[in-house]
Order: structure tokens, then sequence, then C-alpha cells
């Protein structure tokens, strides 16, 4: 990987090292740069994983993609600059019915600096943390946007957000050490099966600041950050939700190029796009 084009695609400055101050840098300014989304498989085109594949589709291309394609972009570029990098796997809780036993459909990345771990994750959707956390079960972790937590139960860890008044659950993992082709299989589903959700909705996420920007389908949300966490640690950020609903695909290809900083250029079947999404239900 190419990693002084990666650094000026997401607005890195200064020098690049395998230090935490590097990766909190990096964590920071890379959801801000690279959108989530999944334009691939909502218009049933192959999502690649070839490391070569996805950066030129995130970095060269200027496009975003999905969890698998964001962090292993990040997992190349933490390895090359000297980081101890392991690959990790998810059960996603975030929108999950209470105590439904999901598939492991997320990636995330362990870091290890000194005598510390970190876990980092540029590609949660609307909820992408903008900082590593961590490994410190109990601890209220702040970052430049939320404010999290990881609690541990044996051998699962599972992180939360401080939400409106309370800790919603984002996903749970353990340490156990994934491979390519596991990403490959959970790639699969989620870019093909009938029932993903990434092939049935149009789905959308960057980070701004304060300010988080989420579609789906025809529905564009700002979420703006008010308040925050309490000296006592205990949550008290809210989320102020404005919605506005789409009308007509000009008006989508818009908030793509200047609300998302997604480039749609000769390697997006535009036509395709507007096909599907003008089908939705």
């Amino acid at each position: 990987m190419d990693i002084s084009s990666y650094l000026q695609r997401i607005g890195f400055s200064g020098t690049a090292d395998n230090s935490l101050a590097t990766l909190e840098q990096i964590h920071q300014l890379h959801p801000r740069a690279i959108a989530f989304e999944n334009i691939n498989s909502f218009v049933a085109e192959r999502v690649s994983l070839q490391a070569n594949d996805v950066f030129e589709k995130l970095v060269n291309q200027g496009r975003g993609g999905y969890c698998f394609e964001q962090n292993l972009i990040l997992a190349g570029i933490l390895k090359a600059l000297g980081f101890q990098v392991t690959e990790h796997a998810a059960r996603v809780l975030w929108r999950s019915p209470e105590k439904t036993e999901m598939a492991r459909t997320h990636m995330l990345l362990k870091v290890d600096i000194a005598e510390q771990s970190w876990i980092a994750d540029v590609g949660f959707g609307g909820l992408t943390m903008t900082a590593p956390l961590r490994l410190d079960p109990g601890a209220i972790q702040h970052t430049p946007n939320e404010t999290f937590r990881i609690h541990q139960e044996g051998d699962e860890f599972t992180i939360a957000v401080s939400l409106n008044g309370g800790w919603k659950q984002m996903y749970v993992f353990d340490l156990l050490p994934q491979y390519p082709i596991d990403f490959e299989m959970a790639n699969h589903y989620v870019a093909t099966h009938p029932q993903s959700h990434f092939v049935n909705n149009l789905v959308m996420a960057r980070v701004d600041n304060e300010c988080r920007h989420a579609l789906e389908n025809r529905t564009y949300n700002r979420y703006l950050l008010k308040g925050g966490t309490g000296d006592s640690g205990d949550p008290e950020q809210e989320i102020e939700k404005r919605s506005q609903q789409i009308e007509d695909f000009d008006e989508l290809l818009e908030l793509l190029n200047n609300t998302f900083m997604v480039a749609l250029n000769e390697n997006v079947d535009v036509s395709a796009l507007q096909k599907r999404w003008e089908n939705l239900p």
C-alpha cells in the first residue's frame, strides 16, 4: 500500500510513525475523509477484499466502503507503519433484537502499543469511532464525538456508546484472531445474500467534527452532539436528529458528492444506482 497516498487522502499532516499519537490522528481523520458506503452491494456489484482492489477503490478512486474494506485498508497501513495489528470479528448488537444470536459480520482491529492494547475500528457506519479505545473494561472513554465503554464477560468484550442518557450496545467480540478467508466468507454473505441489509438498502455515513451524516435509502439524517458526559462518568450526551426526505435522484447525487464526499466517476454505474434507488419499496 502506498502510505503517502493514503495519508494525503485522509488529510494527515506531520510525520507518521508507530506511536499512539499517529494512531489517534489517523483514526480521527479516516472516517471524516472516507465515507461508509455500500453502493457496490446495493447495485449487485462485486465487493472485493483484495488489498490492491480496496486501496484502488477507497484511495485512488475517492470511494468509500463498509467495515471489511475500511478496516482492511487501515490494518494494512498500520502494519506498514510498524504497528502490531491483529484482525478480529464481531457480532453486531446495534439495532438487533435483544439476545438474538448474530453472525460475525463485523471486522475490527486490535493494535498493541508498548504494554497497552487498543481497539481500532473505522467501519461501523453511523457510529464509527473517531478515536481508538483502550482495551480497558469498565473505563469511560471520551472521543472527539461520543463516549464509549467496554464491558468484559468471560472471554467476550462488548463495546457500548453513551447516547441520550443511556448505554447502547454496539457489538460483541473476542480476541480470537481471524484470517482473510474468515472475512471472505462474511463478506460474501453481507454483499450477496438476499436478506442482507446491505443488499436491500443504500446506506451511507460520514462524520464531520461534532456532526454525523447518515443516509438510509431516501432518509438523510444529521446527528448533532449536545451536552456531554458528567464528572461522575454517567452518560449525559444527547443527540439532536434533523431528518430530511430525499425526493429525487439528482438530490441524492448532490448528497453523495458534497456531503458524503463519494466520488461517482466512471467506476460507478450511476444508471444502475438510479434504477435500484428509484425502485425501492
